[in-house]
């Protein structure tokens, strides 16, 4: 998972998930977001309104899709199911394209 710095943590847990999402309190004009990307290519980028942007970056294909989650929780869950490579339960939720 990247921080808002950019910077890589691997195999990231609940509690560290949680910790980078904390980061975007700090967001700036340079550093916007934090992001996880799965060896799959599947990556969700999340903003600091709570703006999910899911997308695969080794697909040119697939469309960019994206949602605004009610809750802080609900971003840690949908990233910790892409850190487990639950890809099919992140497709199964009601995305716009973007």
């Amino acid at each position: 998972m990247n921080n808002i710095m950019g910077e890589s943590v691997d195999e990231p847990g609940a509690a560290v998930i949680r910790k980078i999402l904390a980061e975007l309190q700090n967001a700036d004009g340079e550093h916007l977001d934090v992001s996880l990307v799965h060896e799959s290519g599947w990556s969700l980028s999340v903003y600091p309104d709570k703006n999910l942007v899911w997308e695969n970056v080794d697909d040119g294909q697939a469309r960019q899709r994206e949602i605004t989650a009610d809750t802080w929780e609900g971003v840690v869950v949908v990233l910790w199911q892409l850190s487990r490579g639950e890809i099919w339960k992140l497709n199964s939720i009601d995305w716009r394209e973007s």
